[in-house]
C-alpha cells in the first residue's frame, strides 16, 4: 500500500542574510492511511516547521516528500494550493474562524475557492450542514464563534477541515487553548473521526494528548528521537 505521508531524509533552512538556521535535518518516515499519529517534541524541536512541511505551506530544502504518492517539490504553487485543497484539513489552535460569520459559514470557507451560485451552493450549504451535525452543532449553525465555547470552536473548526473531505487531518495543537474538559472532548472526537477511517496526524506537547494517538512520533533538534506503536486501553 502507498504511504499517504512519505518522507525521506527530509531538510528543511532558513536562510536570513548570511545566517542559516537548519531546523529540520533528515527526516525521514511514513504513515498508511487511517493512523492516528501524534507528534511531540518540545518547544523548538521542529514540530511547527514539521507540520508546515506536511501541510505544503512550507517546501522541503531537501530530500523527498510525497502526499499520497505526489512528489511535492516539482510543483508549481499553484498545483502545490490544489493538491493541499484537495488532500489536507487544517486545524488549528487559535480555531482561525471568522469571527463575523457563523458557524455554517466557516464551514462553507473550503468551498468558496472557485464557488458557483445557485445548484451547487445548495449543496455545499447542505454539506456544511452534515458537518456540524456530525460534529454534534445541529443547533448551532447560526451561532457565531463569540456565542460558542472553545470546545464548540474547535469543534467548527473540525467540521470546516472536513468539508472538502481530505485524506488526512493536520491538528496543530488542538487543544492548546481549551480546559481539560473540553481538551478530552475535542481529543475523543478525533479519535471518532479516526475510528471511521479518517488519517489524523496531531502536533502537540502535551503528552496526554500524544498519548492518545495510536502511534506518537517524537522529534528533538530536529531529528526524529523515537517512533513507536501506543498500546491501546
Amino acid at each position: 500500500m502507498t504511504p499517504v505521508i512519505f518522507l525521506e531524509q527530509v531538510t528543511k533552512q532558513y536562510v536570513s542574510g548570511k545566517v542559516v538556521t537548519e531546523v529540520l535535518r533528515g527526516v525521514t518516515f511514513s504513515i498508511t492511511a487511517g493512523e492516528f499519529v501524534s507528534i511531540m517534541g518540545p518547544s523548538g524541536a521542529g514540530k511547527s516547521t514539521l507540520l508546515y512541511v506536511l501541510g505544503c505551506l512550507a517546501r522541503p530544502s531537501s530530500g523527498v516528500y510525497k502526499l499520497d504518492g505526489v512528489e511535492v517539490g516539482g510543483l508549481s504553487d499553484g498545483e502545490l494550493s490544489r493538491l493541499r485543497n484537495a488532500k489536507l484539513g487544517f486545524v488549528f489552535q487559535s480555531f482561525h474562524l471568522i469571527p463575523q460569520y457563523t458557524a455554517l459559514e466557516n464551514v462553507l470557507l473550503p468551498t468558496l475557492y472557485g464557488a458557483k451560485r445557485g445548484k451547487m451552493q445548495r449543496k455545499n450549504s447542505d454539506r456544511a450542514k452534515k458537518m456540524l451535525d456530525l460534529v454534534g452543532l445541529d443547533n448551532r449553525y447560526h451561532y457565531l464563534p463569540g456565542e460558542l465555547s472553545g470546545g464548540q470552536r474547535q469543534r467548527v473548526a473540525i467540521a470546516r477541515a472536513l468539508m472538502n473531505d481530505p485524506e488526512v487531518i493536520l491538528a496543530d495543537e488542538p487543544t492548546g487553548n481549551l480546559d481539560s474538559h473540553q481538551s478530552d472532548e475535542v481529543v475523543g472526537f478525533l479519535k471518532e473521526l479516526n475510528e471511521r477511517g479518517r488519517t489524523i496526524i496531531v502536533v502537540t506537547h502535551d503528552p496526554d494528548v500524544g498519548d492518545r494517538a495510536k502511534r506518537r512520533i517524537t522529534i528533538h533538534d530536529g531529528l526524529i528521537q523515537s517512533d513507536h506503536v501506543l498500546e491501546q486501553p
